[in-house]
């Protein structure tokens, strides 16, 4: 099990177990971006190698750089002249792309982190966002939220921060930093609240008897009706009422 796995159970069972069934190429362009971003700041050859991996998404057919890839060049170069990031994402201490595994909730994790200070005992997480002042709507607390609430990554955090303390039995502090893709792209350094993260830890143990009876075919999947897989599967089973339609 994955952080990113979990979420998408969380978010659409019937949508996650088709992924594991049947692996999708993802090639969207803010992945692509995104992971653009990550490599630079892992390497000079990390690097240049996404970038022949990838060079029709980055480039176009006469050799320019798409203006998404000036854009996230304009991102690297914000991030890159702070002296707070550099100090704590580019400290000479720090391991690039560290993969974990462990135990939790009964179950085998594993994840890959960004960036591992093991001696100073914190992990940094790098997320690129449309705005980092979006608001977005969330049905569960019935109000508005940030990026960080959205895309739940309180739980991501503590799913890393719980397998680095099983395995090197000490703390870690957990930092994101984020830069957004606006005109003039806007930075943030983030500290994760631990009374964020905890609760997570029990809505893993709540749900993941589930995940795994769903996984091993004894539960049938839910679906949730508006995501793309299920308006490309979900059949018509009845007339239904317009207010229906409003998703809150």
């Amino acid at each position: 099990m994955s952080a990113t796995y979990f979420k998408k159970f969380m978010k659409c069972e019937a949508d996650a177990l088709d992924c594991l069934q049947k692996p999708r190429e993802t090639t969207s362009t803010a992945l692509i971006i995104g992971n653009y971003l990550h490599s630079w700041f892992q390497g000079k050859e990390p690097h240049e190698q996404f970038i022949t991996d990838n060079k029709d998404m980055l480039f176009t057919k006469n050799g320019k750089k798409r203006a998404d890839t000036v854009k996230c060049d304009a991102m690297i170069e914000r991030l890159e002249k702070d002296k707070l990031f550099n100090f704590f994402y580019q400290n000479d201490q720090c391991q690039k792309e560290v993969v974990l595994s462990g135990t939790i909730a009964e179950t085998e994790w594993k994840a890959r982190i960004d960036c591992l200070n093991i001696e100073k005992g914190y992990f940094c997480d790098l997320k690129t966002t449309a705005d980092l002042h979006k608001r977005y709507w969330s049905k569960e607390k019935h109000s508005w939220v940030s990026f960080i609430d959205a895309y739940n990554y309180a739980l991501q955090m503590i799913v890393y921060k719980k397998l680095l303390q099983q395995k090197y039995h000490k703390p870690f502090n957990c930092y994101i930093f984020a830069v957004d893709k606006t005109a003039v792209p806007g930075i943030a350094a983030i500290e994760m609240p631990i009374e964020d993260m905890l609760p997570q830890l029990d809505v893993i143990r709540d749900y993941m008897p589930r995940v795994k009876a769903i996984m091993n075919g004894e539960e049938e999947p839910e679906s949730c009706g508006i995501c793309d897989f299920c308006k490309s599967n979900q059949p018509l089973t009845g007339f239904i009422n317009p207010r229906q339609l409003l998703i809150d």
